[in-house]
């Protein structure tokens, strides 16, 4: 028996239809590759933005000192404070881009729990409420909120050593 032109349209039809398929199927894998790739990718220029910053601190005494007394006083010289100032908001810079990231759904929950962890130690330095408070209008709303609600009032973990603030083992 010969097939209609109908018959073989409906043949056609249904084959393409397994062709639309698949390739939907493959875009969706390639979709879920490619934000894994993104996640990865943002969580390492983050990563090493943070390095970059405290390879800064490791390698230079004189900022070293400056952490350190931030880390132990709430006052620090003109000199101190602009070092600090600069330093804080570079750090603070990239936490906020972090955070950005993390609204987007572009850095991993485990990765962004690193930062938090950092920026709630880090924020316990004595010498950070008196910056923030100078100096907080530099960052968004949205992350100003953020920091006042997640971060700042958050005590510091059990046993961990505040910036700046390491013990008699790292006294001068």
């Amino acid at each position: 028996k010969v097939m209609s032109i109908e018959e073989l349209g409906a043949i056609g039809e249904f084959v393409a239809s397994f062709g639309v398929i698949a390739t939907l199927v493959y875009l969706a894998i390639q979709m879920t590759q490619n934000t894994r790739a993104v996640k990865l990718n943002t969580a390492r220029i983050v990563t090493e933005e943070l390095q970059q910053m405290f390879s800064l601190l490791a390698s230079d005494e004189s900022l070293a000192k400056v952490f350190l007394d931030a880390g132990r006083a709430s006052e620090l010289n003109d000199i101190a404070r602009v070092r600090y100032y600069t330093f804080t908001s570079n750090i603070l810079r990239v936490v906020e881009n972090a955070y950005l990231q993390y609204r987007e759904n572009a850095i991993g929950e485990e990765h962004w729990e690193g930062i938090t962890n950092m920026a709630i130690d880090y924020s316990k330095m004595e010498a950070f409420d008196v910056y923030w408070n100078n100096r907080k209008h530099w960052m968004s709303q949205e992350f100003q909120a953020f920091m006042e609600v997640k971060i700042i009032p958050v005590e510091a973990k059990s046993g961990v050593s505040v910036p700046g603030s390491y013990g008699p083992a790292f006294a001068q």
